[in-house]
């Protein structure tokens, strides 16, 4: 598959804290060569393992329990 990196993506909180109270889910929008590119996290720990071989930009988009925070 000529990956030759491992790479991990995350949406944590400063201190550890639990955001689970706010945050309803994490959207990561990945390259399109990967399989699925859109990678939706439900529950803590809000991250993505995958290997490649380049690099390239990712959207986050963070969907909060509350429609008015942001």
């Amino acid at each position: 598959d000529g990956h030759t990196h491992q790479w991990t993506v995350y949406v944590k909180p400063y201190g550890n804290e639990d955001m689970s109270g706010y945050i309803k889910k994490v959207h990561f929008k990945l390259h399109e060569s990967y399989a699925n590119p859109n990678r939706i996290v439900t529950k803590p720990p809000y991250e993505l393992t995958e290997t490649g071989w380049g690099e390239f930009e990712i959207v986050i988009k963070l969907y909060f329990h509350d429609p008015n925070e942001r």
